[in-house]
């Protein structure tokens, strides 16, 4: 059956799956080739497929095929294919005709320039999107009977960018598609099972041992798994019970082709074994590894700088500075939130600066709002990780001879690895973290592998310092982290819990069938977020005053919301719509997409490592053509520019010092609102005010290491939200989950390695 007619408006679009209301009421639905959806409304289609009654939504037409009506390239090179405008489009298909036009865009596009209007600069714009957009037309339109969505088309154009034969390696072996994020190998295996791939085939078994591996590491973080338990996952996976000796056959092989390894009853992918085994070495050999002592006299130096800076060291942090004038190369520097790591780090820098020049010294820490806090903390030039290596890729190490990694805890093996890789071979190397926090996200947990298995000399700081009687947020913060329930019910400068508990809740919920539990708890969390948006008021108008003083970091780090999940009431989606009222109330140039509209002056996260066009903001002011650089998870930005004519927006990250573009169809998928934001999000991040809700809702979340990150993120105040017994289970709720790492196994296999040879 045929339907024609105009999209109003996009109803719901999830992974190339849309609903859509035409102008005359009518409602459709079907798998779309368009990736941005939104390019759709007000365009005439035509439509093939039939009327069926969806049992909550009603009658519907879904679509088989979908088919714009008029001049299809007008279409896409308007609407799709960034970097030309409607008026431009209509004199290039009057001037040459569709098909002489379509013919250039692939042959000869240079021939473009001798039409006004078009630049170099504008060509490359219109080539590339171009070129990029008729191939993913094309992988779209082989995968579509396969029932994969135009967004995981896209995943899978980007993952395997620039191989111009795409198409023929999924053909042969299409679980290659498992490589690629949001594909699991439930959907690669339905797929090639329609392609007639053999069941027992070895493609098979080895797609499914790499894709629980992977996700094994970055669900849980472990880089390495029992054998035993992989090969139990494995059979559930393959639904193939009785066939061990096949599977073990496949294993075999691929431990043979050094594509797993295998250690201690363990395996691990070679991609995670190679980096934990190199991080290993180099701990190893730093161990052994020792200077000359920096002064002769170091209680004397220590005296001294302790005069200087009006404050006496405990013994902990005296142990460090003493440690590092020992001579070490490699050592680690831990402490919970209060105890003085940043104090002790600038003298350790201090010491080092005895023998090494100022600008031989580098501070560096995985977020950008971290690397600027230990620069403010220690008067160190700092960077992030990410810029480090980018600034200096084209040299063998990094020109410093010191280097002190801050925030060591949210650093997962593969980075660390990274970072160790670019060290210059004397050079000495500073490790400074909390291991209260939450482990990093990724494979691995470095940081605690080295104070558990004692890699590197290290000394732990436990002392809290507080400046006066009436600061909380450490004790609060340390008595979590230990399981205590801490005495929070008093009134402190920076720390205040907003008591909202349900009055004889329990005996409430004994009177009540599960849709009024349900109701009395959603209308709770509704109190909840009304006294949340209470308590934040005089907050935004602070940043709002820092932003129109065009202090953007001030705007961004004034007051942070901090939730555990985020779906339902007091989750980050609509905990982001409801703050986005009060932040930017007059938003202009806003863009639907997804749950959210993305308007000027809009606080908004990075969600997904990428290579973006970027450019630093002198470069920007010149007008310079972009750069590809690394885009990291969890950076922090302000929506400065809205382009509708290009439909693009402009983010500036002013930790970074970035500005990074982004088309409007990226919105959603790269980048969020960020005016409420998850627990691990923030990780590494400093606020001067949190506010964080406390409900029964987000239990299955609540546990000490969880809530003392998100105390811990507070600068200023923490003002807790909720309910007393919510957060008292949390409080005393120890989070038992522990990584498998082949760090610990390389540790433990020489430990035991020793107490033989000892026993022997």
């Amino acid at each position: 059956m045929k339907l024609t007619g105009k999209i109003k408006r996009i109803l719901y679009d999830k992974e190339g799956f849309m609903i859509a209301l035409l102008e005359d009421g009518t409602k459709i639905s079907g798998n779309c080739l368009v990736t941005d959806t939104e390019a759709l409304k007000g365009q005439e289609v035509a439509l093939e497929g039939a009327w069926e009654e969806h049992p909550k939504f009603g009658p519907q037409f879904s679509f088989t095929s979908l088919e714009i009506a008029g001049s299809e390239l007008y279409f896409y090179l308007t609407k799709v294919v960034k970097g030309v405008g409607r008026k431009l489009v209509g004199r290039l298909i009057a001037h040459y005709g569709e098909e002489e036009l379509l013919r250039i865009l692939d042959e000869e596009p240079q021939k473009l320039l001798e039409f006004k209007g078009i630049k170099e600069k504008k060509l490359s714009q219109i080539t590339q999107s171009w070129r990029s957009y008729r191939e993913i037309r094309q992988l779209a339109m082989f995968l579509a009977p396969y029932k994969i969505g135009q967004s995981i088309v896209g995943e899978i154009y980007r993952t395997f960018a620039g191989r111009e034969d795409l198409i023929d390696l999924i053909r042969r072996n299409p679980y290659v598609i498992t490589q690629v994020k949001g594909v699991g190998f439930k959907r690669a295996d339905e797929m090639a099972r329609s392609m007639g791939i053999d069941p027992r085939s070895p493609f098979r078994i080895e797609a499914a041992v790499e894709y629980l591996i992977r996700q094994i590491s970055e669900q849980q973080g472990s880089s390495a798994v029992a054998k035993e338990d992989l090969f139990a996952r494995l059979r559930d996976e393959l639904q193939m019970e009785g066939e061990d000796t096949l599977i073990e056959s496949v294993v075999a092989d691929m431990i043979a082709k050094e594509r797993l390894e295998e250690i201690d009853g363990h395996l691990a992918h070679a991609f995670y074994y190679r980096a934990e085994k190199e991080i290993y070495r180099f701990f190893k050999e730093r161990v052994q590894s020792r200077l000359e002592p920096i002064v002769d006299d170091i209680d004397a130096f220590i005296a001294e700088e302790e005069r200087r800076i009006g404050f006496r060291l405990g013994e902990e942090q005296k142990r460090a500075v003493r440690l590092l004038n020992e001579g070490v190369t490699a050592m680690a520097l831990v402490g919970y939130a209060g105890t003085g790591k940043s104090t002790s780090a600038k003298m350790m820098l201090k010491l080092l600066q005895m023998r090494y020049k100022e600008e031989a010294i580098v501070t560096t820490a995985l977020s950008g709002i971290a690397a600027q806090r230990i620069h403010d903390t220690t008067g160190f030039r700092s960077a992030t990780i990410q810029s480090l290596l980018v600034a200096h890729r084209e040299q063998d190490t990094l020109p410093y001879d010191v280097v002190l990694l801050d925030e060591a805890s949210m650093v997962n093996s593969q980075i660390f690895y990274q970072l160790i890789g670019k060290l210059k071979e004397d050079a000495v190397f500073l490790i400074v973290g909390d291991d209260g926090q939450l482990p990093p996200i990724g494979a691995g947990n470095t940081l605690s592998d080295i104070i558990r298995y004692e890699l590197l000399p290290f000394v732990k700081l436990t002392r809290i310092y507080r400046q006066n009687e009436e600061q909380a947020i450490t004790l609060v913060a340390d008595a979590i982290r230990r399981a205590q329930l801490p005495d929070y019910r008093r009134e402190y400068a920076d720390f205040r819990f907003v008591d909202l508990t349900i009055p004889d809740f329990h005996a409430l919920r004994r009177r009540m069938n599960d849709e009024e539990k349900k109701e009395l708890r959603e209308n709770h969390n509704r109190r909840i977020l009304e006294r949340i948006e209470s308590e934040a008021v005089a907050h935004i108008l602070e940043a709002r005053e820092s932003l129109a003083a065009k202090d953007v970091r001030a705007y961004l780090t004034r007051l942070q919301i901090i939730t555990p999940m985020r779906g339902g009431v007091l989750g980050t989606e609509n905990l982001n719509r409801r703050l986005q009222r009060l932040y930017n109330p007059k938003a202009r140039h806003g863009v639907e997409k997804g749950p959210y509209t993305y308007a000027l002056y809009d606080k908004v996260v990075h969600i997904k490592n990428e290579n973006m066009s970027s450019w630093s903001p002198e470069s920007f002011k010149k007008n310079l053509d972009p750069v590809n650089q690394r885009i990291f998870n969890g950076m922090i930005g302000l929506i400065f520019r809205m382009d509708p004519d290009e439909e693009e927006c402009l983010v500036y990250y002013p930790n970074e010092d970035l500005v990074v573009r982004y088309g409007y169809e990226m919105l959603g998928e790269y980048l969020t609102l960020a005016y409420a934001l998850t627990i691990h999000k923030t990780q590494g991040m400093e606020y001067d005010t949190v506010i964080i809700p406390m409900s029964y809702s987000h239990y299955v979340m609540h546990n000490t290491k969880l809530l003392y990150t998100a105390i811990t993120r507070a600068k200023r105040m923490c003002v807790i939200v909720g309910e007393t017994p919510a957060f008292e289970g949390a409080c005393r709720r120890i989070d038992t989950t522990r990584r498998t790492t082949v760090l610990q196994l390389l540790a433990s296999a020489e430990n035991q390695e020793s107490i033989n040879g000892i026993s022997s």
